[in-house]
């Protein structure tokens, strides 16, 4: 008896192991799964997270029908329209690009290295703006390290400028042909802090 029980345990822990080692189904893996796309439209622009100094990105509409963003923090190579790329999205922020043709781009928190001396010019509202709304389209974005994208409406004007603006703050429906005076950060000439339509 005492040698079954020595044959039977080693048996039910490298069962017990390989269990273990299975995937759970009811995981939610950090980045989905990967695809290729060619960029059709790509507008560079400067975005914040967790601190007042703007780093470039790059907002892109892909051929699959895609409007994506990614944090260029990691990444020192510049896309083209036309360029064709394999990328994946994060599970939590499906307009956030993780991974840009093998490359991992992070969490965008190597902004904050080199952020502790800021002037208090970056948080200056610039002088109103005026333009005309050419296209309109939505996205989630992550404004800081948590996984909470926040609704944001992105505005192209038909000078080819791409401008933000969280919808929280956006109090007016905007559509093409919409003549609009906007201010943003001055050192974040992106991100829109008010805008007002124009009659």
């Amino acid at each position: 008896m005492r040698k079954k029980l020595i044959w039977i345990l080693p048996v039910l822990m490298f069962t017990a192991c390989s269990k273990e080692d299975e995937p759970d189904d009811n995981f939610s893996h950090p980045v989905e799964q990967e695809k290729c796309a060619v960029i059709e439209k790509l507008y560079p622009v400067h975005m914040r997270r967790e601190v007042p100094l703007p780093f470039p990105a790059y907002v892109m509409r892909l051929s699959d029908g895609s409007d994506l963003y990614m944090l260029r923090t990691r990444y020192n190579r510049d896309l083209h329209q036309g360029d064709r790329i394999d990328y994946r999205v994060f599970s939590f922020c499906p307009n956030e690009i993780a991974v840009i043709d093998g490359f991992e781009l992070g969490d965008g928190s190597e902004a904050e290295k080199g952020a502790a001396t800021q002037s208090s010019r970056s948080l200056v509202a610039s002088d109103p703006v005026e333009g005309c709304v050419a296209e309109i389209f939505d996205m989630k974005i992550r404004y800081s390290l948590t996984f909470v994208p926040i609704d944001t409406c992105f505005i192209v004007l038909e000078d080819g400028k791409l401008i933000f603006v969280k919808k929280s703050k956006l109090s007016l429906e905007l559509v093409p042909g919409d003549r609009i005076v906007y201010n943003v950060y001055a050192l974040s000439p992106n991100e829109v802090l008010a805008v007002k339509k124009l009659d």
